[in-house]
């Protein structure tokens, strides 16, 4: 027998194996997929390591524009509200039903955003994550349309749910809907 040979033969062996058993988990229906019912530990810590690093790792070709002119933070405010509330709330508003039936839960960006990073929120934002239900908005909107709301998502962890509200007011009284542009 050639030298090597019998250890080849065992990880082919062991490959099959595994394969086998992975399928046969795969086909067996233990895994709950119920949104319902939370992520089982491993699960979660896969998944938050996954995106954490994929997103990273997309990151070095992102530009951030300046995203402190009022008129932009305002704008982001309107494509917040018409395309973001309802999952991930704001200040003094708790998600919708929608948000609060999602899994894994979305983040509430008027507190986690505080020290998020231009960057990150520009991507996740335009491209969306997958099996989070965070939609791709850079199919829909422009770069420009996406910076605008990373420019009030920046903004938003420093208001109080008053602030929050006045700018609701202003909007309808504008003649904007409350969940966005008429």
């Amino acid at each position: 027998m050639i030298p090597g040979m019998k250890t080849l033969r065992a990880f082919l062996l062991f490959a099959v194996i595994l394969l086998a058993l992975a399928l046969g988990f795969i086909y067996s229906g233990l895994f709950d997929i119920a949104a319902s019912s939370p992520d089982i530990g491993a699960v979660r810590w896969v998944a938050t390591t996954v995106r954490e690093h994929s997103v990273a790792r997309r990151l070095k070709d992102v530009q951030v524009p300046p995203l402190t002119d009022p008129a932009l933070i305002r704008s982001g405010f309107l494509r917040y509200q018409e395309s973001c509330v309802t999952c991930h709330g704001a200040p003094g508003v708790e998600a919708s039903e929608i948000g609060q039936g999602l899994s894994p839960y979305p983040p509430e960006l008027a507190t986690v955003s505080e020290e998020g990073n231009p960057k990150e929120l520009f991507w996740i934002v335009k491209h969306g994550i997958k099996m989070t239900g965070m939609p791709a908005f850079g199919v829909t909107h422009t770069d420009p349309e996406i910076w605008a709301t990373v420019a009030f998502l920046l903004k938003m962890p420093k208001m109080t749910p008053q602030e929050y509200q006045a700018m609701v007011e202003e909007a309808r009284a504008e003649g904007h809907q409350e969940t966005g542009h008429p």
